[in-house]
């Protein structure tokens, strides 16, 4: 598996370099866009008011998460394919040999695989009828998402501050500059240009930091419970003893077209 998303590193370093070069295109004074303690405002003010507005722990989570962006998600095509490979056989083994067969299949599934498809062995093997099992099952897997989408909304909650305190360090920065007009005119349009700098550090940070670090979370919590799902409607077709033929049928309705399985045999 890729440790890292190309694609989103493509998209950081075009966003990033379209800005670098609208600067470069427009003027020569390249220091005049670095102000750090308009940075610090924004970022301060930012990360402020957030822990205001959730619990800590939830926030430093959403940090990490953040940090995380370049990393890809775990579901892929291919992530699919090979579960529902792996179910089908499952199936078979079903079949011939019941539940003590699947207890030994079960039992090669190592411990680093995710929690999710071990929870759902552990019930499994609790004996819970289907109808029982699907409601613990999609308990589980709601609470799941719900839980972990606190930080895409975290996020969220952050790239729409940040353009308001970048405002408060614009007005900040106008309020000081007007103080000392007695002195005369001739620093107006400096000053201005840099009060002017907060506002643009908050747009920035939304638009290319914040909000698609949360629309990238929320995606993949998405395609996780879109495979949790999947995960779901497999065992229970295993606790009803269906056939490889019937849960090939069933899960292919999960994949891709282009590779779906056409071949089981019992």
């Amino acid at each position: 598996m890729r440790l890292i998303s190309f694609s989103t590193v493509f998209g950081i370093f075009l966003g990033f370099g379209l800005f670098g070069y609208a600067i470069w295109e427009g003027t020569n004074k390249y220091f005049i866009f670095w102000s750090l303690s308009s940075l610090l405002l924004v970022l301060g003010g930012t990360l402020a008011a957030t822990m205001i507005s959730y619990e800590g722990r939830y926030v430093w989570k959403a940090l990490g998460t953040l940090a995380q962006v370049i990393i890809p998600t775990q579901v892929s095509p291919k992530v699919l394919y090979e579960e529902v490979q792996q179910i089908i056989s499952w199936g078979k083994v079903g079949a011939r040999e019941g539940l003590p067969g699947l207890e030994k299949e079960f039992s090669k599934v190592g411990s680093k695989e995710d929690s999710f498809l071990q929870h759902c062995i552990k019930l499994m093997l609790a004996g819970y009828t289907d109808e029982n099992l699907r409601g613990k099952l999609e308990t589980f897997m709601n609470t799941t998402y719900e839980r972990n989408m606190v930080r895409a909304t975290i996020l969220n909650t952050m790239a729409n501050i940040a353009p308001g305190f970048g405002m408060i360090g614009t007005l900040v920065g106008l309020i000081v500059m007007l103080s000392e007009l007695d002195g005369g005119t001739g620093g107006l349009g400096q000053g201005l240009a840099l009060a002017l700098i907060t506002t643009l550090y908050g747009v920035i940070l939304a638009q290319l930091v914040f909000k698609p670090a949360s629309r990238r979370a929320e995606q993949k919590e998405q395609m996780l419970r879109f495979k949790h799902q999947l995960t779901i409607d497999a065992f229970l077709l295993l606790v009803n003893r269906a056939n490889s033929f019937e849960i090939q049928d069933h899960l292919n309705s999960y994949l891709d077209p282009a590779i779906q399985f056409n071949s089981a045999k019992d």
